[in-house]
């Protein structure tokens, strides 16, 4: 029997005919838009604004790695371009989950922060976790949201895009699947075919965001539908500019919609006056590769990031890739370009140094070229043979430009073209002139690891080059002392003798230094390619504290500057006015007495030790042989055989409150006699029967090093002291302190409240006078806002970098063209963060005002 369609389907085919016929050819299913060009869609029309598209994405994406990654969005940005994102954003996604313990208020920030997962190629099913504790599940925190349907439609949107980023499993019984939120998004849809934000008139930029949701489920012949009705109303809506105002982020947010849906925004059908979408958006860029807000501004955070993103996508339709910039499903984030460091070392000078961000050696030399200005001549397209005015042969033989790459501190001598080497993390690309004899430095060592003022030293300098291998078609890498180049530190310069030796005789002043090693030779190419490291003479005087425990107290302790332990201590001596006694023996000199308390005292001698980067060194040496290095500190102490150093002091709980029993557990540290080795080897212990005094408190550590801080103490800052002291006899540990801090005892908080006021311009005068409101858990400046005025509040812009266009009918360019709404608030008087990312604080003052930028 015949199948009929029900009429519902048939209207549903017809609407789908008629608005394919409005849009013409631009419309594409995501995958086919070649297809459709070699059709006639003009896109072969536009490679020239392609290839400008392209560099504007590498320019913004660089534009924002300069200052850091600062947000999720441009992260998310960044990974689709292909860059790298750096490991301390990685920490900080990590830092920011742990933080909050995988709770967030708002179901935009969970997605935000899904996608940014995603970005760095992580599960958000799983993340944040370590080896024993799993990660938190922030898909789970999405689906089972019970505030999704609240407030805005930003909710729903951002939550199906994040649940469209990867494969995930979703219960049924969940209570937003895929399909129950675009029953909700669908429902929101105005009679023209566009969104708001919450009721109303439709916006370009809620309009756009969904239509980014929507493109991954062209398969539900609603959702098609209302995407096709969604794109005709972004073409309708554009004004004569070829935008929606004058905004960037609306541009940059039509073309993400556009593009996820698999429809190009330079199409006849977003021309406007000769003027396309992205021809629009590009109009908002600036010199340095930032985007500005409006035309004539300055360089924009928010557009900028948001610019990035559009051109990524168009990037990816260009390309035939899946254009859905947030679906990271069908493929891992490529992040292929690497920023690493490039030389480009001339016959007698360094031409150019600097980063690139580049996914080859060829395509690192050409990226620092042009940031340098300096023209490559590279005529086959895999074999430069000229680098500014010097070309391949200037010195009449086999002469001309070669790289390596130095990968793990190793140099690399690669068997492919420029363009064919793959660059990894952390490789160093080197380009330098060569003759048939220049080899490269492979190392450069010191015969001192710590150079001060004064001290003579060598400098040894080993070179490196590859023989070809005719039995085996390889190349060898041969090591040899690097004989008569020249190396520079400071106004000095040393050649090396034939062992690859520079004798430097005590004359180089303390400072930072770049040591250069060079082999430049007339009408020839360099013997070596020029090399620097940088070093550090320091002085020979270093800041250093010294502590001196006699056997029943402190002596002296002090800051000041020498060069070795028994010099700090002869100046304590004679700043504090104590005696220093030195007695001379066959072994060295060694301190038999200070203030009056000399060697044989109660069976003891002075001993010292030194705390060095939070851990203690027992010196085999004497205290005039001891070298300080800076900020050491040094401990001088009336010992005996059992007199050891306390090496740590815990408190339980860390941090204790007032007149709360606590506990401090003490261990100490003594050095023992190997005669394996030769070696006086650490051994810790419990401090047991020591004294541990706080305030008026004295208490005795148990067998444990434990002592018991019973009724605990008043709040307020204290100095622990850990002594033990014994009557006629020496100490059983030298003294220490460390300061404690007790804290009040908890209070819990009042019902958190914000005051708000809205003020317009001079003659729209108060919106909203000041207002004391109850904060919900994770309020914003910007939801404040929206929930005391509602519909009123007009805004563009992501989840995370929302603008407020216009609040009560008076909009931004209404006093001027860089009037517009600014927030502010009693802890911070220009904010630099979007109103939807800034949280409030129990007692904030909020206040919203309307500017006219002059």
């Amino acid at each position: 029997m015949k199948k009929i369609m029900s009429s519902k389907f048939v209207a549903l085919g017809l609407a789908l005919f008629m608005v394919i016929s409005i849009l013409g050819t631009s419309l594409a299913p995501a995958g086919q838009i070649f297809a459709e060009a070699s059709a006639g869609s003009g896109l072969e029309a536009t490679a020239a604004e392609r290839i400008n598209v392209a560099d504007a994405t590498y320019a913004a994406a660089e534009y924002l790695l300069k200052g850091g990654v600062q947000s999720d969005w441009q992260a998310i940005g960044l990974a689709q371009a292909g860059y790298k994102l750096p490991a301390s954003y990685h920490s900080e996604l990590e830092k920011k989950v742990k933080d909050a313990a995988g709770n967030f208020a708002n179901v935009t920030d969970y997605a935000r922060i899904v996608l940014a997962v995603r970005a760095i190629g992580a599960d958000p099913t799983s993340f944040a976790g370590n080896g024993t504790t799993p990660g938190y599940n922030l898909i789970e925190k999405i689906y089972n949201n019970s505030k999704l349907s609240e407030q805005t439609l930003n909710n729903p949107v951002y939550a199906l895009l994040a649940l469209d980023s990867g494969k995930y499993n979703i219960p049924s019984d969940a209570k937003w699947t895929a399909d129950k939120l675009l029953t909700e998004i669908l429902s929101k849809q105005n009679p023209d075919g566009g969104f708001a934000l919450t009721s109303g008139a439709s916006e370009s930029d809620m309009t756009a965001i969904t239509l980014t949701a929507l493109a991954a489920h062209k398969n539900n012949p609603e959702a098609y539908l209302a995407g096709l009705q969604a794109v005709a109303w972004l073409s309708a809506a554009q004004d004569s500019h070829g935008g929606y105002g004058d905004s960037a982020e609306s541009s940059a947010q039509a073309i993400l919609g556009l593009t996820s849906f698999g429809v190009d925004p330079s199409g006849l059908e977003y021309t406007k006056n000769k003027v396309d979408l992205m021809e629009n958006l590009l109009s908002y860029r600036l010199a340095d590769g930032s985007f500005t807000h409006s035309r004539g501004g300055s360089s924009n955070v928010l557009a900028t990031e948001q610019g990035l993103q559009a051109l990524v996508a168009y990037n990816l339709l260009y390309k035939g890739s899946n254009s859905k910039l947030y679906d990271f499903s069908k493929s891992s984030v490529q992040s292929s370009l690497i920023y690493a460091p490039v030389t480009i070392e001339g016959p007698r000078a360094t031409l150019a140094q600097g980063y690139a961000y580049a996914g080859n050696a060829l395509g690192a030399l050409e990226k620092l070229a042009l940031q340098t200005n300096l023209p490559i001549t590279n005529p086959s397209g895999s074999y430069v043979t000229g680098i500014g005015s010097i070309a391949a042969g200037s010195f009449g033989g086999y002469d001309g430009w070669m790289y390596v790459v130095s990968r793990d501190g190793k140099w690399i001598n690669p068997d492919v073209g420029m363009s064919d080497f793959v660059l990894k993390d952390s490789d160093q690309v080197l380009v330098y002139y060569a003759g048939d004899d220049t080899k490269l430095v492979d190392s450069v060592t010191l015969s001192k690891a710590n150079l001060k003022e004064g001290d003579s030293f060598n400098v040894i300098v080993t070179s490196k080059t590859w023989k070809w291998d005719a039995a085996t078609n390889t190349s060898s890498p041969v090591t040899a002392k690097a004989a008569g180049v020249q190396v520079q530190i400071g106004a000095q310069t040393v050649t090396t003798n034939a062992k690859g030796e520079a004798v430097f005789s005590g004359n180089v002043p303390a400072g930072d230094y770049t040591l250069t090693v060079t082999g430049y030779r007339e009408g020839k190419a360099p013997t070596v390619a020029k090399y620097t490291k940088a070093i550090k003479v320091i002085s020979k005087n270093v800041t250093a504290s010294l502590t001196v425990e006699g056997p029943e107290g402190l002596i002296s302790e002090g800051t000041l500057k020498a060069s070795n332990a028994l010099e700090a201590l002869q100046q304590l001596g004679s700043t504090d006015d104590f005696k220093v006694d030195i007695t001379k023996s066959s072994y060295g000199n060694f301190v038999s007495g200070i203030h009056g308390v000399s060697q044989g005292t109660y069976d003891g001698w002075w001993s010292f030790v030194v705390s060095r980067g939070g851990e203690w060194i027992y010196p085999s040496v004497g205290m005039d042989a001891f070298e300080l290095q800076e900020s050491d500190r040094v401990l001088v102490y009336y010992a005996g055989e059992n007199t050891q150093v306390i090496d740590s002091v815990a408190l339980s709980p860390t941090q204790p409150k007032a007149n709360e029993a606590f506990t401090v557990k003490v261990s100490q540290k003594k050095w023992v006699w190997n005669q394996d080795s030769f070696t006086s080897d650490p051994v810790t212990s419990p401090a047991a029967g020591v004294q541990v005094s706080i305030g008026d408190k004295k208490v005795i550590t148990n067998e444990q090093g434990v002592a018991v801080v019973d009724g605990g103490l008043p709040a307020n800052s204290y100095t622990m002291t850990v002594t033990g002291y014994a009557k006629d006899s020496v100490p059983s540990v030298a003294r220490y302190t460390q300061s404690l801090t007790v804290g009040s005892s908890v209070i819990a908080p009042a019902k958190a409240t914000a005051t708000l006021s809205v003020i317009g311009d001079s003659r729209k005068g108060t919106i909203l006078a000041s207002t004391t409101v109850a904060l919900k858990e994770g309020e914003t400046a910007y939801s404040l806002l929206v929930s005391q005025l509602g519909t009123k509040v007009v805004s563009s812009g992501n989840a995370g970098s929302i603008y407020v266009k216009s609040i009560d009918g008076l909009a931004e360019f209404d006093e001027g063209p860089s009037s517009g709404w600014k927030y502010k608030t009693n802890r911070d008087a220009d904010p630099s963060i979007s109103a939807d990312s800034y949280i409030l604080q129990n007692g904030d003052t909020l206040y919203w005002y309307y500017t006219s930028g002059e």
